[in-house]
Order: structure tokens, then sequence, then C-alpha cells
């Protein structure tokens, strides 16, 4: 293992250093005009945009940003260093919108998916973007089929009380898969069996094939009048071989029958609303996210979907700070279930390869190098083969400003190399 180990250590430092000699013969005069290696010009001010995900919930985004941030100082004197706190369709959305913008946290008591009291937090900024984040509460033990998204209903219930405006709710991750039916439960719908009999989905999903019709009479008469707007990385469709459930039943620890049974459930959700308010769910790209919320909320309420890269683009403008950099440092280290996911890291390669920017990406592993190779990143590094079960943030940090600083000094260093034909 460790004779395998040090072979894929060489090969990516051998394709590392190829790509910055590719560099330096393409546009090094750039370079050595910003560091102020080149006789007779005027130095100008480097501007340096860094974006770091999260690294495997070992460390934050901030955490990572200021890292790079260090070892950028350390390299280039007078640099203009911008940090963009990123999240993806999992994690860090509530931390991260408020490394950007100012507001206000609020604590509500709520429910978990498995209906167990407990406290939910919510933000609002200044601007009046309200954010939830699901995964932070809506999480479970019981069985899949016994768990329900009360809690999230309870939670956009106590911001539309707080008089929100603009509702931004991240879905990933979240334990219910329920279609939001106990969601809207919450907000004021009422279900009904064949019996006219109150069908109470605080209990679970297993409780849908009772349903016989839907009130939303008493729906929350504030969500028709907000801005919503869904966050998933995740593509999937409400219900079939590409719904939420089917595409993850086996990190669920599920079984493909047990999943289908789900999948049934939901199918059979979308198929009342489509008798009974003439609205069609399954086509809805990433409806299927938040286990079918995200269907329920775009066809009942208009609500957006968007991916982590759409929403920060929309928060922090991302493509303009890319537009304006001279070199962008980027990266992440997600877990294997998450690689999945469309996380921001894709979207700031296809625009680094779109303005003709250098770029150095620092990952946990090489799971997206590939992709970046193809999309022209000028320079890449891992600091894993393999994701670790644990790893503390101070070394996970000291190896992200390590790996920085050696790319900066390849940046900084002529190769007089002649040009391949």
């Amino acid at each position: 293992m460790k004779n395998t180990q040090k072979i894929c250590y060489f090969f990516s430092v051998k394709s590392l250093l190829l790509r910055f000699i590719d560099y330096s013969h393409t546009s090094f005069s750039m370079f050595k005009i910003i560091f102020g290696k080149e006789k007779n010009k005027v130095v100008k001010t480097m501007k340096v945009l860094v974006a770091m995900d999260e690294f495997n919930g070992i460390i934050s985004s901030y955490q990572a940003n200021r890292y790079v941030e260090e070892a950028v100082a350390s390299q280039i004197e007078d640099a203009d260093i911008v940090q963009v706190p990123l999240f993806n369709g999992r994690h860090e959305l509530l931390d991260s919108v408020f490394l950007w913008q100012s507001g206000n946290k609020y604590r509500v008591s709520a429910h978990d998916a498995d209906m167990k009291e407990t406290e939910a937090i919510y933000g609002q900024t200044d601007s009046g973007m309200t954010i939830i984040e699901g995964h932070l509460f809506l999480n479970g033990k019981k069985p899949i089929q016994h768990r329900s998204s009360y809690g999230l209903g309870e939670v956009i219930k106590a911001a539309l009380d707080n008089h929100t405006e603009h509702l931004v709710i991240s879905l990933g991750g979240i334990g219910s898969f329920d279609g939001g039916a106990g969601m809207l439960q919450a907000l004021g719908a009422t279900f009904y069996d064949d019996e006219a009999q109150i069908v109470d989905m605080r209990k679970g999903a297993y409780l849908i094939k009772y349903i016989r019709r839907i009130d939303l009479s008493g729906v929350h008469p504030q969500l028709t009048k907000v801005n919503i707007q869904l966050m998933s990385d995740f593509s999937s469709r409400l219900y079939g071989k590409k719904s939420e459930i089917m595409q993850t039943y086996e990190s669920l620890d599920l079984s493909q029958n047990e999943a289908a049974e789900i999948d049934n459930l939901i199918w059979y959700f979308s198929e009342l609303f489509k008798n009974e308010l003439k609205i069609a769910m399954g086509p809805i790209e990433r409806g299927g996210a938040g286990g079918g919320i995200a269907a329920v909320l775009n066809s009942l309420y208009q609500a957006e979907i968007l991916t982590s890269h759409e929403l920060v683009n929309q928060i922090t403008h991302l493509e303009n700070l890319i537009q304006q950099a001279d070199l962008i440092i980027f990266g992440e280290g997600l877990k294997e279930e998450d690689q999945i996911l469309e996380t921001t890291t894709i979207r700031i390669a296809e625009l680094t390869q779109q303005y003709s920017k250098p770029a150095i990406a620092i990952c946990a592993t090489n799971d997206k190098f590939d992709l970046f190779e193809s999309l022209n990143v000028t320079a890449m590094f891992n600091t894993f083969i393999d994701m670790p079960d644990s790893y503390t943030d101070f070394k996970m940090g000291i190896q992200i400003r390590h790996y920085t600083v050696q790319a900066l000094k390849l940046l900084k260093t002529q190769i007089n190399l002649p040009l391949s034909s």
C-alpha cells in the first residue's frame, strides 16, 4: 500500500510540474510583472481570489480560506486578496452567508425528522434574505418511512411570522423522504383518508398511502407572497429511477426494494396533486431534492430551485470577481457520497477557463482532477490519496497552506525550456 501511495504522489507531482512549465511558456510575462521580476516595469498589485469549500467536515470554508490567505500573503507582497466563503448543497450555507452579509440569527423550537423536540436556527440578513439550512436540525434515526419533514415547516412558519419576504432553503442532507407532506401540515395543510378522517403526517411517509384528499386552504397566507429559493446540488427527479431515494439508497443502508417502496409512496403523493390540483410534479428538474420538498414548493409556490454555485454567484457576484482577479485559488474536500454533487468548484474551473485565468486547485483527493484538467486548471494538488475518517483542522490547515506556498513558488520561478513542437 505504501508503494502505491508513493507512485500516486510521483505522478501527481510530475503532472503538476509539466502544467506549470507549460503555463510559464504561454503567459509568464504577466507573472514577472505582477511579482516584480521584470526590470523597468511598473509593479502592480496582484489580485488574488481565494474560494475554498469545506473539507469533509474537518475544516470549514472560512478556515480554509484563511490558511490560503496566509500563504498568499507570505509569497506575494501587497497582494489584494479577496476571500469568498463557499457552501454546497449539504453544508455551510448559513455560516457562509453571514460571513458575506450582516444580519441576525434566530433560535426556534422545532422537531427533528424523528419528531423529537430540538432547537433550530435560521438567519435573516439585513437585506431581507432568510436562510434555513435543513440538515442542521431535520435529521433522524428512525426507519426512513417513519420520519417527517414537519420540523422544516415549523421553521418556515417561524420565518413567515417574522415577516420574511425572501426564503432561501438548503435541502441537501435532510433526513426525511415524505414529499414534504409533514412540512405542509406544519404550515397549515390538512390530509384526509377515505373516511374523511385526518391523516397525521407527523408520523412519517408510510401514511401517505392512506391520503385521499388534500386541503391547502389553511396554509400560512404569507407563503404565496414570499420569494422562495431552494438550494440543491444533487440532480434528481421526484420519483422513478432518477429520484433521490433511488440514487442514494445504498448510502442510506436501504435495500432496493425498501427504496422502491418509498419511491412509490412519493409517486402516489404526486398523483394526488395531479388529480386534485392539476399539477404535474414529475418532470421538475431537481424536484427530488429534500425527499420531494423541492417539487412541492416549486409547483405550489413557484419556488426557484438553484445549485449552490448559482446562489454563491447571486450573493457574492463570483463571476465578476473571477473576471477581475489575476489568480484564483480554489478547492474542496468532499466525502465520497458527496462526489455526485455539482459543487461550486466545478463552476469556478469553468469560469477560469472562460476568462483565461491562471488557477490553482487544492483538494483533499484527486477525484475531480480529470474534470479540472479538461477545463485547463493551471495546477492541482491533493492532500490525500483517500479521504481519512478523521483528521484535525489544524493539520488540514497546515497542509492547505503548505501546498499553496509551493504552488506560488513555482509560479514565481521562470523555467527556461524550449517550447515543445
